[in-house]
């Protein structure tokens, strides 16, 4: 039989697995973190691409101008396509008027990727080359409208919709407007370049 002091585990023991489970919980739980925000910043910025995408399939499939319509708010941005109702596009005071008609509710895009909204959250430079802008700079550079067009020939309104996280990557939608294609670009700040 062996001796009681060979049973059970020294203090020292017990202290010393919690000490080196407190530090790999330290430094994995912030990688997660990121990794996580950066999945959901990419989840939005994606988001809002497809309903770009399928604002300009509407417009082809119709035979009639289609325009999502961002609203922007303090935390979060609506997403609402509406449908030309008289033939001359899409334009913000006959949205007002009733002419032109919603085609479904409006979209949170906080509710499909969580504390995301159009926002420019760093100092990033205009993929279009007119220069930098900088953190709290308005993040719908599409003209001066918050309304992207597309007409039933497949154009849209070219520029760019910028989506963040308060604190995670910046991503930009970047819509050519001539041929209708539309980008997801990620911003690499120790390059300081944009990357698709």
């Amino acid at each position: 039989m062996r001796p009681d002091r060979d049973r059970g585990v020294a203090l020292t023991d017990v202290l010393l697995a919690l000490a080196l489970t407190a530090l790999v919980s330290a430094t994995t739980i912030p990688v997660v973190a990121g990794a996580m925000e950066r999945e959901r910043t990419t989840l939005g910025a994606q988001f809002v691409a497809a309903r770009v995408a399928h604002a300009q399939l509407e417009a082809l499939r119709r035979g009639v101008s289609v325009a999502l319509q961002f609203e922007v708010g303090a935390e979060d941005t609506t997403l609402r396509m509406f449908a030309d109702g008289n033939g001359n596009g899409v334009l913000r005071s006959e949205i007002d008027a009733g002419i032109d008609q919603p085609l479904g509710p409006g979209e949170r895009l906080g509710v499909h990727a969580q504390g995301v909204s159009t926002r420019i959250n760093q100092r990033v430079p205009d993929p279009g080359g007119t220069g930098w802008l900088e953190a709290g700079s308005d993040p719908l550079r599409i003209g001066s409208t918050t309304i992207v067009s597309c007409a039933p020939t497949g154009s849209l309104t070219s520029g760019t919709i910028y989506v963040a996280s308060s604190g995670g990557p910046q991503m930009a939608i970047r819509i050519t407007g001539s041929t209708g294609r539309v980008r997801v670009l990620r911003f690499e700040p120790a390059r300081a370049a944009w990357l698709p």
